[in-house]
């Protein structure tokens, strides 16, 4: 395989790979926000921590994708099998 199709491959996993961590990250977040609300609760307060649920699953996923790409890019250096993203235009 060349690089631009190692590229390519490595951007679809990544993207499967972020959207399993969101959702993951998502329901841990909801199961939890479940056990601390009661359902005498008011219904702004659920809405504003439904909210932040969705937003720390998307903060938590980015970051932790990003932590697992540099793991994989220290072990296996993809440097070498992979087109660059970015660069210069002469």
């Amino acid at each position: 395989m060349n690089k631009k199709l190692n590229t390519v491959l490595f951007m679809l996993a990544g993207t499967i790979l972020n959207i399993f961590l969101m959702l993951g990250l998502f329901l841990l977040f909801l199961y939890l926000g479940n056990l601390v609300l009661t359902p005498e609760t008011d219904s702004s307060l659920k809405m504003l921590v439904f909210l932040l649920i969705i937003g720390f699953s998307v903060v938590g996923s980015f970051f932790l994708y990003s932590r697992i790409v540099k793991i994989i890019n220290k072990r296996w250096n993809l440097e070498n099998y992979m087109h660059p993203f970015f660069t210069r235009k002469r």
